[in-house]
């Protein structure tokens, strides 16, 4: 190694150590770090408690409306209900023609020309 290659890569050297991190930012992105762990924490918990709080109205709700229907059906005589007849004309399934399935695969090895 000439006296040249030496200086030029003396010249890198002293470009990059200004901007390596010292002790003491690395200390402060660790406090950040630490921060944002913390409310990412807190922002999971209070997304639980809402869902957890949401779907327990959800069903009290809904479990009530059911109840509701309920008492009302059984307070209801049998004879008011609505009689349901069966269809005079049965619906009749349509079959279309089945269309096979192609697929293209290419021969083991690749493309060969």
């Amino acid at each position: 190694m000439d006296d040249s290659e030496f200086y030029a890569l003396k010249t890198h050297y002293d470009a990059i150590v200004p901007t390596l991190a010292t002790k003491a930012d690395i200390e402060v992105l660790r406090a950040e770090m630490h921060k944002m762990s913390a409310e990412g924490y807190r922002w999971m918990l209070a997304s639980m408690i809402g869902m957890f709080l949401g779907f327990g109205g959800l069903y009290f709700v809904s479990n009530s409306n059911l109840k509701s229907q309920n008492a009302v059906l059984a307070a209801a005589p049998a004879a008011s209900l609505p009689q349901t007849t069966p269809q005079a004309y049965p619906v009749q399934p349509t079959t279309l023609p089945v269309q096979p399935i192609i697929i293209y695969l290419p021969a083991p090895g690749g493309e060969k020309k």
